[in-house]
C-alpha cells in the first residue's frame, strides 16, 4: 500500500524532473527577448547594406564621370 510519505516522495521527484506552467513561460518570454535583440539587431544590418548600396552606386557614378571628363 502506497503511503502518504511515498506520495510525498513521487510528487517531489515529478517537480525535479519536470518544468512547471510558470517556469515554461519564464523561458518562453526570455527566449523571445533574445529573439527580439536579434531580428533587431538584423534589420540594422538589412537597412545598413541598403544605405551602403547607395552610396556605392553614388560613387560608382561620380568615378565614372570624372574617368570620362578626363579622358575627353
Amino acid at each position: 500500500m502506497i503511503t502518504e510519505n511515498d506520495l510525498d516522495l513521487i510528487e517531489n521527484r515529478l517537480e525535479d524532473k519536470f518544468a512547471t506552467k510558470e517556469e515554461l513561460q519564464q523561458m518562453k518570454s526570455d527566449l523571445f527577448d533574445k529573439l527580439d535583440s536579434i531580428l533587431k539587431e538584423i534589420l540594422a544590418t538589412r537597412q545598413e547594406k541598403t544605405v551602403m548600396a547607395g552610396q556605392i552606386s553614388n560613387h560608382e557614378d561620380r568615378i565614372t564621370v570624372l574617368e570620362t571628363a578626363k579622358a575627353a
